[in-house]
């Protein structure tokens, strides 16, 4: 069932307005549950209506040395209905507090709603996590988040962007952060990016 973007808040409208149909915007924890909101073409409504929507994620987590520092991120990939024309990647930086927070709630791998909307209509959707696997995510971001050092947040944005652009769509994207990141390694990487020397 989907209700008028119009009754949503002002910020919710104004987001969903600049939202691209890539990106993942987390939202922060409702009720024990966080959520994050992505956008959809307008001619997929019909699924939101009809409750036709199941969704996956995978998270990426890295320490990259660059520019003398070293940044703690991760990249977490939503894919809806499994299908590669329907993935959305939101980057949290692990050294500021708001968006180690949210990523620590979503890693807890229990539940996470969605907010998903069209430039008219939305839905919120919730979610059950099945996650099998032998290692702690959360403790994996905490251990990530220790080996940071003190840096500023353009490093962040230089290095997340940086490592979003290794793949031309997000479905390379998810493939490429699988093999650099891959469960069988806890999902973490080490890597040391170089800066462009400008001449």
């Amino acid at each position: 069932m989907t209700e008028a973007n119009t009754i949503l808040p002002q910020n919710l409208q104004d987001l969903i307005a600049n939202l691209s149909f890539v990106q993942a915007v987390p939202l922060g924890t409702q009720q024990g549950i966080p959520f994050v909101a992505v956008k959809v073409a307008d001619n997929n409504s019909k699924l939101l209506e009809d409750n036709a929507v199941t969704c996956e994620f995978k998270p990426s987590i890295f320490n990259v040395d660059y520019k003398g520092q070293t940044i703690a991120l991760c990249i977490v990939q939503f894919r809806i209905n499994g299908s590669d024309r329907h993935i959305y990647t939101a980057s949290y930086d692990l050294h500021n507090d708001k968006q180690y927070s949210d990523c620590h709630d979503l890693l807890a791998m229990t539940q996470y709603g969605l907010l998903v909307a069209t430039n008219d209509v939305h839905t919120f959707l919730q979610f059950d996590t099945n996650f099998a696997g032998t290692f702690n995510p959360q403790q994996m971001i905490k251990e990530a988040r220790a080996s940071a050092s003190d840096y500023d947040p353009l490093l962040f944005s230089e290095v997340s962007y940086g490592l979003t652009m290794q793949a031309d769509t997000p479905a390379h994207l998810w493939e490429y952060l699988e093999t650099i990141a891959p469960a069988l390694h806890r999902w973490y990487a080490r890597m040391q990016l170089q800066s462009e020397k400008v001449e």
